[in-house]
């Protein structure tokens, strides 16, 4: 058996007479919305990174004698929105399923602030697409038709490649892309959040992930009722984070500068909407982020809506020790714990002959 890897920039992806391919996706850390507030006349807005795990795995061929959706035992439930999201692409493209078979190989918990749902979405609709040899779509294209990026663009533009990403969210009022304050899963947004910026994470920077076994983040009607009741948040706190992610935020990245890029992530953990993200927390996910605190970590924070957060150092060595202080700080064993990488190269795709 022949496999041949690409991420979704290299030049030449699709090969003829390819038809079984895996899709292995990163995972997405969002660290804040910007602008909950559009008296500029935009809104949302955001900051994240893409991390190397865990991972979206998805498998598809259309060589297959009949249609066919599989997934490992954990993940079944997850067979409907494959379904879903599948259907669609189908729909549009005038696809028959006759042939395709899908096997979601392995999968990340949904509603835990990682992003798993887009990562999923795209997964299948790039994998369909591509096994068609449908070389004129874009990955906004993809985006669109999967209704991903109604809020944040981390996710959308993370799959495709990686990195540290800033994204300037979407128009705000009558007639524009947004109306409303409302998360992705209720916008009608017909384009995903704009890239602003995108660079690479320092290749020695490590992130202690930290999935703690509580209630999930907000999500559906709850995650609605966030938005509405909170909504718009006032002028000066979405100013100050937006001076923090210009002046602090990005140097880091730009200098490989950990201690800078936490002054920033640190402050405004305590303004705007990631404040009432974070306090709308369990007491575990609040212990958690004191527990780095005062640990001395020069960077940390909450990922979206939570409750999973990552600490942020500077070598293996410093991870592994950081985990075992974590496990240690962890009564019970709760929750899942991973050491991550940067994901600088987004989704990867193996075709296999």
């Amino acid at each position: 058996m022949k496999i041949l890897i690409y991420s979704l920039e290299s030049p030449n992806l699709k090969k003829k007479n390819m038809t079984s391919l895996r899709i292995t996706t990163p995972c997405r850390i969002h660290l804040s919305l910007i602008d909950e507030n559009g008296y500029t006349g935009r809104v949302d807005g955001g900051i994240g990174l893409m991390l190397d795990r865990p991972n979206v795995v998805f498998e598809a061929s259309n060589s297959a004698e009949e249609f066919k959706i599989e997934a490992h035992k954990y993940y079944r439930e997850s067979i409907e929105v494959i379904n879903e999201i599948a259907s669609k692409v189908f729909k549009r493209y005038n696809i028959s399923n006759k042939n395709f078979h899908f096997n979601l190989k392995r999968y990340f918990p949904s509603h835990v602030g990682l992003g798993s749902k887009t990562q999923l979405s795209l997964a299948i609709a790039t994998a369909i697409t591509k096994l068609k040899d449908f070389s004129h779509l874009t990955h906004k294209d993809l985006t669109k038709l999967v209704e991903r990026g109604g809020t944040s663009g981390i996710g959308w533009r993370g799959f495709k490649t990686g990195g540290f990403i800033l994204d300037g969210g979407h128009d705000f009022g009558y007639g524009k892309e947004k109306e409303t304050f409302l998360p992705s899963s209720a916008s009608t947004s017909t384009n995903p959040a704009l890239t602003i910026f995108r660079h690479d994470i320092p290749a020695d920077w490590r992130f202690v992930l930290v999935i703690p076994n509580v209630k999930k983040g907000a999500y559906g009607d709850e995650e609605i009722s966030v938005f509405q009741n909170y909504a718009p948040i006032p002028k000066n706190e979405v100013n100050e984070v937006s001076h923090q992610v210009v002046m602090k935020i990005l140097p880091g990245i730009i200098k490989n500068d950990l201690e800078c890029f936490g002054e920033g992530l640190k402050r405004i953990q305590g303004i705007g909407f990631k404040k009432i993200e974070i306090e709308l927390q369990h007491k575990i996910v609040k212990d958690l982020l004191k527990f780095f605190e005062d640990k001395g970590l020069k960077a940390y924070g909450m990922s979206s809506f939570g409750p999973s957060i990552v600490g942020i150092v500077e070598s293996d060595k410093e991870a592994e020790i950081l985990l075992r202080d974590v496990q240690k700080s962890q009564k019970n064993g709760r929750g899942h714990i991973y050491i991550c990488k940067p994901n600088n190269t987004g989704a990867k795709i193996e075709y296999i002959d």
